[in-house]
C-alpha cells in the first residue's frame, strides 16, 4: 500500500476523523470522495451537468469507499491499501479550523470573538445569538435562533447548500455512502452544538444521513446538542432550545 508520513496535527485530525467515522457507522465517512466525484459535488462543482450518475457509476464509486486506510499513530503514517481510495475531510476540517482559531484568539488574550469558518461558528468569551438559515424559500432571514454559549462550536449541514433539481427531484451534496445517493432521511437541516468544532461539523453530516431518531441517539452518545429541521418543517430539539423566527416552522 501507499504510505504517507503525517505531521502531528495531521495525525491528530485524522485519528479523530476515523474514530468518529467508526462511531457513526460511517454515516460520516472521510473516504467518501469517490462518491462525491461521481455526483460532481467536488470542485469546480459542475454537479455532473445536473444529471445524476448512472447506477454503475455509483456502484463503482461505492466499491472505492471501502478501500482501507490504516492509521499508525505510533509511526505517524497513514497507509492506503487500494489506489481507488480517496479522503474528503470537507465535513470535518472547517470545524477543526474554527476551534483552532478560537483557541488561538484566547491564547492571544481576546476577550470575546465569534469565529466563522464555512458554516461552523465558535463562540469565544461570551454567549452569542445565532440564526439558522431557512432550508427552504422564506421571507425571513432566519428559520430560528438559539444561544451559542462561550466555548461552544456549532455547525450546520443541509440539503439546500449545494444541490440541483433533475426531473422534479432534488439531488444534494450530503451523500449516504450506504445507498450511494444523497441522504433521504427526512432531515433537511442539522445544526449541531458541542465544545469541539471537528465533532460538531462531522455530526452535522452524520445526522442528515441518519435522520431524527438515529441521529438523536448519536448526539446523546457524543454528549452533543442538536437542532434538526425536517422536510415537513418541523423542528426537532435534541438537548437544545430555540426560538422560531419563520412561523412556517414549528417545534415538534
Amino acid at each position: 500500500g501507499e504510505v504517507v508520513f503525517l505531521g502531528e496535527k495531521e495525525r491528530e485530525v485524522l485519528s479523530r476523523v476515523f474514530e468518529i467515522a467508526r462511531e457513526t457507522n460511517r454515516a460520516f465517512d472521510p473516504a467518501i470522495l469517490p462518491l462525491v466525484k461521481a455526483w460532481g459535488f467536488d470542485p469546480p462543482y459542475d454537479m455532473n451537468g445536473e444529471i445524476p450518475p448512472t447506477e454503475s457509476e455509483i456502484a463503482t464509486a461505492q466499491e472505492a469507499l471501502s478501500c482501507a486506510f490504516t492509521l499508525d499513530s505510533s509511526a505517524n503514517t497513514i497507509v492506503k491499501s487500494d489506489r481507488k481510495g480517496q479522503l474528503d475531510l470537507g465535513a470535518a476540517v472547517k470545524g477543526y479550523a474554527a476551534s483552532a482559531l478560537a483557541d488561538l484568539l484566547k491564547e492571544k488574550g481576546a476577550k470575546e470573538a465569534l469565529v466563522y469558518v464555512g458554516g461552523t461558528i465558535a463562540a469565544v468569551g461570551r454567549d452569542y445569538e445565532i440564526g439558522v438559515t431557512p432550508p427552504r424559500d422564506s421571507e425571513e432571514a432566519f428559520a430560528l435562533r438559539f444561544t451559542l454559549k462561550a466555548g461552544e462550536v456549532c455547525a450546520t449541514s443541509g440539503d439546500y447548500e449545494r444541490y440541483y433539481i433533475c426531473e422534479g427531484k432534488r439531488y444534494h451534496h450530503i451523500l449516504d455512502g450506504s445507498s450511494g445517493y444523497p441522504a433521504d432521511s427526512g432531515i433537511i437541516s442539522a445544526t449541531i452544538v458541542s465544545e469541539e468544532g471537528l465533532l460538531s461539523d462531522a455530526l452535522a453530516t452524520a445526522v442528515v444521513v441518519l435522520g431524527a431518531e438515529r441521529g438523536g441517539s448519536l448526539l446523546e452518545k457524543f454528549g452533543a446538542k442538536g437542532i434538526l429541521i425536517t422536510s415537513e418543517k418541523k423542528v426537532v430539539l435534541c438537548g437544545a432550545s430555540a426560538t422560531i423566527k419563520d412561523k412556517s416552522y414549528a417545534i415538534e
